[in-house]
């Protein structure tokens, strides 16, 4: 939306300096342009040698309302069977604009080690992911935006082991939480191994290393208001294509299909609130007994981006069990907290990191804030917007 201040409508002379300033103001995209401009009145009104300078301010309002590269941490409770099936990342509820595209590229450290006491089935999932992913983000028009992401994933022993156990040492801090009762130091470092017995001795899953295909998400999402400062509502849908290899528990082997709601908040000018809340209708998984029909997903974040460039954000992601393993604690909802940092570096690019915790930073005793996840997860990564 424009607003003109002091445009005679009735003087044509005046109309080309108008559409200089819609334009210089459609190129540069600023809140507030300011033209300066010399008029000789001399033919609108027969003054002689009379000038005056009219300052012209020219508001716009963006169709999006989103702080730039503003937003959740792309990244859900990455433990090894939710790899397997449709994840919905967590994501701001602002479209992009007709024609607009995005790039995201990002890396993720995933360290996990669960190794419950065996009541009910015995669970030892003790490896290291690492997984690559792109993201492309495309503006529809009539508030609808599509986005792809692919990527690679490699699973073994990792380089994260030493670095963890070290850092358990340095501080002092346990090792030997329910997830792992006998303690990190007990194991053997830098292992690549997922085994799950049931409790009649019959192996469900054995896998060690594995290389390949991540599972590709495609989602269509939609604008359901109008976004304002002050909020903004989406509705995505997604399905899951099985690029994955499931003889590797790299994928699923079928399609899964959902649907998901995101909302923005501002509650003041340095704070937003982003929430997500969805659900997944899950294929069934050729290569892993137990697996869920379907999946609840949510996730909370509060935003502080105390300048133009710099964010900091602090999420929640919570989803139910993909994996009905028998063992009781294993199959407990999946919950991790999430701190991240954004820096944006100019109008087109940005770089952020971000740093995942489940239930061992707490032990336990806070299951709404992290639970079962993966021990630690590192991101870091790259938004473009051309």
């Amino acid at each position: 939306m424009l607003l003109w201040f002091v445009i005679p409508n009735n003087l044509p002379a005046f109309r080309p300096h108008c559409l200089k300033v819609q334009a210089l103001q459609e190129k540069h995209g600023s809140v507030l342009n300011l033209v300066v401009m010399n008029m000789h009145f001399r033919a609108f009104f027969g003054i002689n040698h009379l000038a005056a300078v009219v300052v012209l301010g020219a508001i716009t309002i963006r169709a999006s309302a989103q702080v730039p590269f503003s937003g959740p941490i792309p990244l859900r409770d990455p433990a090894p069977f939710n790899l397997l099936f449709l994840q919905f990342q967590p994501q701001g509820a602002d479209v992009l604009p007709p024609g607009r595209n995005t790039y995201r590229l990002q890396l993720d450290l995933i360290n996990n080690l669960l190794i419950p006491a065996p009541t009910g089935a015995s669970v030892v999932i003790d490896n290291e992911y690492q997984r690559l992913t792109l993201t492309w983000r495309h503006g529809l028009g009539d508030r609808n935006e599509l986005q792809v992401q692919g990527g690679v994933l490699w699973r073994n022993g990792g380089i994260l082991d030493g670095i963890i156990t070290f850092y358990h040492h340095l501080t002092g801090l346990p090792a030997d939480a329910i997830d792992d009762p006998l303690g990190r130091d007990h194991w053997p470092q830098y292992r690549s191994i997922i085994q799950v017995i049931n409790s009649s001795g019959h192996v469900l899953v054995n896998q060690g290393n594995g290389f390949g295909l991540a599972e590709t998400l495609v989602t269509l999402k939609h604008s359901l208001i109008s976004p304002t400062n002050r909020s903004a509502l989406a509705l995505r849908l997604a399905i899951k294509l099985p690029t994955g290899n499931p003889r590797l528990l790299l994928g699923s082997g079928n399609v899964d299909e959902g649907i998901s709601l995101d909302g923005r908040y501002a509650v003041g000018r340095d704070i937003t609130l982003f929430a997500n809340v969805g659900g997944a209708l899950l294929g069934h998984a050729s290569n892993l007994p137990g697996a869920a029909p379907h999946v609840q997903q949510a996730m909370l974040a509060i935003e502080y981006h105390p300048n133009s460039r710099d964010r900091y954000v602090l999420q929640v992601d919570a989803a139910s069990t993909v994996m009905h393993s028998g063992n009781k604690l294993a199959d407990q909802a999946n919950v991790t907290a999430t701190f991240g940092f954004t820096h944006v570096l100019n109008a087109h690019l940005a770089l952020y990191a971000s740093y995942s915790e489940n239930g061992d930073i707490h032990n336990y005793t806070l299951p709404g804030f992290s639970n079962i996840g993966p021990d630690i997860s590192f991101s870091v990564g790259a938004e473009w917007h051309p």
